[in-house]
């Protein structure tokens, strides 16, 4: 709940005002595509009241695929061209699946009237492009110029990117927030920082000072911070009821990898939570269960292929069983198809190249930016394909079912570089690790340890089922061009 009322106002009338959209368009489309004899708005409710209803549900998922599309970060609804851009790309995505779910059910509105789906792309299009644009968009340029809409902000770091963001937001301010002030704990309170803007207090009185000040948004513009010293101001943005974004520079990959709301030229970063809700997890073990179980069963020939093909290639087991560190660090055993030749889990040489990875980070302030640590010569010849495939990690469906891992979460370590972790590291497996997850996706083997690590936790600190499952349709075709795989 809380998550709900951490958002902007102005993105939930503007999910609204799309959903109206989307159905008052659908109810053009059927009124003058579907059949020229309706053109009363009594005429179509009684002839097509089983679609109308399922277009108010259908309107919410079109919402959803806006967000997909970014069209809620102000960035994108302040400007024009990507504006509308988006807008016909949402519309697309939305005319597909609709006319894909169409078929299925054998909805004959869609199937027989071809001319229904060709008028709703071009009368919602028409529709969004106005009410987005010259409606919503312009109304609110006047609102934030005049003052009239505002949300104050409160600025975390008094350096570099604090006064950047204070310059962005202070001069050249779209977004309709004031800064009431920052906080640090190298200036004094009362400190000058940037025109009038002065320091209210420590980064510690954080929740006292959104309280006292009624600040609606926090903005973490820390420079040269330490990682566990940025998670801790976190966790302290995060039990406050104000939205939090993070502009630090340790946080710089996410940006990279990821798209990103932006005030002026300055990427900021979503926090929703340092931890996913109880009702988060219920739905996510609901779905990890289902779609694993259903992966296991469409699988099962490419599985027995995979399984001949590893057995005729090199002597020694289908499976490769590892015990791996789960969720707060418990063992358990993780199976994969053998890629590599037998024994070569006890390779000190990979050991020892891991562990200088992972503490290479200390000399590169997060930007190492080493490879996966792989020993070429180990793996075998359908191991080369399984491993560039990503199809050695098929038998990890079983590690779902079982409850050791996510479909879509950190993944798991072994249980030497668990050791080596430092605190703040092992952060990333505060909650159940996964088969696929933003790291994946974004590049795998081409990310370095630390921004490995800053990646899963934007995950851990944003996790929802709507971040998941855009999730798990990237990494079909991460698998099918082995991007950053090795």
């Amino acid at each position: 709940m809380l998550r709900l009322i951490k958002r902007a106002p102005h993105k939930y009338l503007l999910a609204l005002l799309d959903w109206v959209s989307i159905n008052t368009a659908f109810l053009l489309a059927l009124a003058y595509g579907a059949d020229s004899q309706l053109h009363s708005p009594a005429a179509v409710w009684d002839a097509y009241r089983p679609e109308i209803l399922f277009c108010a549900l259908y309107g919410a998922v079109v919402v959803l695929i806006f967000r997909h599309y970014d069209l809620y970060k102000i960035n994108v609804f302040l400007s024009l061209a990507d504006h509308v851009v988006r807008i016909g790309n949402g519309i697309f995505a939305a005319v597909l699946g609709l006319t894909l779910f169409s078929f299925i059910k054998n909805a004959q509105v869609i199937i027989v009237s071809r001319f229904a789906p060709f008028s709703f792309i071009l009368i919602s299009f028409s529709l969004l492009v106005f009410t987005r644009i010259v409606l919503f968009r312009s109304l609110f340029l006047f609102l934030t110029k005049h003052d009239l809409y505002r949300r104050r902000a409160l600025i975390l770091g008094g350096r570099t990117t604090g006064r950047m963001m204070a310059a962005t937001v202070r001069l050249k301010n779209p977004y309709g927030l004031r800064v009431a002030g920052f906080l640090d704990d190298e200036l004094a309170p009362g400190t000058r920082v940037f025109e009038q803007l002065r320091v209210l207090g420590r980064l510690d009185e954080v929740q006292d000072v959104v309280h006292r000040h009624r600040i609606d948004e926090i903005l973490v513009c820390l420079d040269e911070v330490a990682p566990q010293r940025l998670l801790d101001v976190l966790d302290w943005c995060g039990q406050t009821t104000a939205t939090v974004k993070i502009a630090s520079p340790l946080y710089e990959v996410v940006a990279e990898r990821l798209s990103t709301e932006r005030y002026g030229n300055i990427p900021v970063v979503g926090f929703s939570a340092a931890k996913p809700t109880r009702l988060h997890k219920l739905c996510k073990r609901t779905l990890d269960v289902t779609l694993a179980t259903a992966g296991l069963i469409l699988l099962a020939p490419v599985m027995m292929l995979i399984a001949i093909a590893i057995k005729l290639d090199s002597p020694g087991p289908v499976l490769f069983r590892q015990i791996r560190m789960g969720k707060d660090g418990r063992p358990f055993h993780f199976y994969k198809f053998r890629s590599m030749v037998t024994g070569s889990d006890d390779d000190d040489t990979r050991k020892r190249a891991m562990l200088q990875f992972m503490r290479g980070r200390s000399h590169n302030n997060g930007h190492n930016g080493m490879t996966k640590i792989v020993n070429e010569a180990r793996i075998t010849r359908v191991g080369r394909f399984i491993r560039k495939t990503s199809l050695d990690e098929l038998p990890q469906l079983f590690n779902v079912i079982k409850g050791d891992m996510s479909l879509v979460g950190p993944r798991p370590c072994l249980p030497y570089e668990w050791e080596n972790y430092e605190d703040w590291h092992k952060k990333r497996l505060s909650v159940t690790p996964g088969c696929t997850g933003v790291w994946q996706v974004s590049g795998r083997s081409l990310v370095g340890f630390d921004d490995m690590v800053i990646l899963d936790l934007y995950y851990i600190q944003n996790a929802s089922l709507l971040l998941d499952l855009p999730l798990i349709l990237k990494t079909i075709p991460v698998m099918l061009f082995g991007k950053g795989a090795k």
